[in-house]
């Protein structure tokens, strides 16, 4: 009888054995705070998906990417999430140890808000815009918006702001005539009365927003880890795309961003719409190319090689 249980005491521990296992902790960042660009994380820690992959998810924001990519070039976040394209350009051509792993957002997610004195983007010449930097993400896009209209950065002045939340803060304030936002905040800006003059997309359809990165000497001892963070945050962008998910869905992103409800599910039909979330695992050379050519427009004296900047994890 002792053998018969001591047997099924084995047992019973080997079948408790992968729950006991520790969790890995990894450090990443991401810009501003809780927000629609980074659903897919927020899903993947709602659904257990980083915990089915062993992992533990620290994420820390900082007000801007230049912040976001000092942080992982210094080694304390050793992946970045949801980090406009422009910042990781020029860290990497500045001799940054990072590399793109994963197109994460594949179009621009923004409105141009404005006062609602102004009815086009071309009301807005001489008047002041709030963007996320000179030569930004956030500027790729606005520049884009100006020349379908006709217009230059010289017809209109800049102030600069990293996060959304910062940039609706200045035209909330007056500071800013009009600003880039993103959702869920534009449909917030629409429910204080301030106008919507276009999105991004249909000026710049074929121009990806942002990437997943990693820390090149962290992720030489570590693509275990980082496929595995991978992994789950895939599997939460094609749980987001089910639409069967789109109540659990908007209340995960409510729970951490407090945000009105009906602003994010705005945000949640608005995202399906252009499509944002890449759902490949593979990283597009052409499309961040398509990114770079347009940051070279803007910047003539960057000069990239693409490739270099993509890492595969394979």
């Amino acid at each position: 009888m002792r053998n018969i249980f001591a047997t099924l005491v084995l047992a019973a521990a080997l079948l408790l054995a992968p729950l006991a296992r520790a969790e890995e902790t990894l450090e990443i960042g991401g810009v501003g705070g809780a927000n629609a660009v980074v659903w897919a994380h927020y899903i993947a820690e709602a659904k257990g998906l980083y915990a089915a992959e062993g992992l533990k998810i620290n994420l820390t924001y900082s007000q801007s990417n230049a912040q976001v990519l000092q942080a992982l070039t210094a080694g304390s976040t050793k992946m970045a999430i949801a980090a406009g394209f422009s910042d990781p350009m020029y860290a990497f051509v500045s001799g940054a140890g990072i590399a793109i792993v994963r197109v994460d957002g594949q179009v621009g997610p923004y409105a141009l808000e404005a006062d609602k004195k102004f009815k086009s983007i071309k009301d807005l010449k001489g008047q002041t815009i709030s963007v996320d930097e000179a030569k930004g993400t956030t500027m790729v896009y606005f520049v884009k918006m100006l020349a379908g209209n006709g217009m230059t950065r010289k017809d209109v002045d800049f102030i600069y702001a990293g996060a959304t939340a910062a940039r609706f803060a200045a035209l909330e304030s007056g500071a800013a005539a009009a600003a880039m936002i993103t959702a869920p905040q534009l449909f917030t800006a629409e429910s204080h009365g301030f106008v919507n003059l276009g999105y991004d997309i249909e000026y710049a359809k074929d121009i990806p927003f942002t990437a997943d990165l990693v820390n090149r000497a962290w992720v030489v001892g570590h693509k275990a880890t980082a496929k595995k963070y991978l992994a789950a945050y895939s599997k939460a962008i094609q749980w987001f795309y089910d639409e069967k998910n789109r109540a659990e869905a908007i209340q995960i992103l409510l729970k951490v961003t407090k945000m009105s409800a009906d602003d994010i599910g705005k945000s949640y039909d608005l995202f399906h719409k252009i499509n944002y979330f890449d759902r490949s695992d593979e990283v597009s050379i052409p499309k961040v190319t398509n990114f770079y050519t347009a940051l070279h427009e803007l910047d003539p004296n960057l000069t990239l090689d693409v490739a270099k900047l993509v890492m595969r994890l394979d």
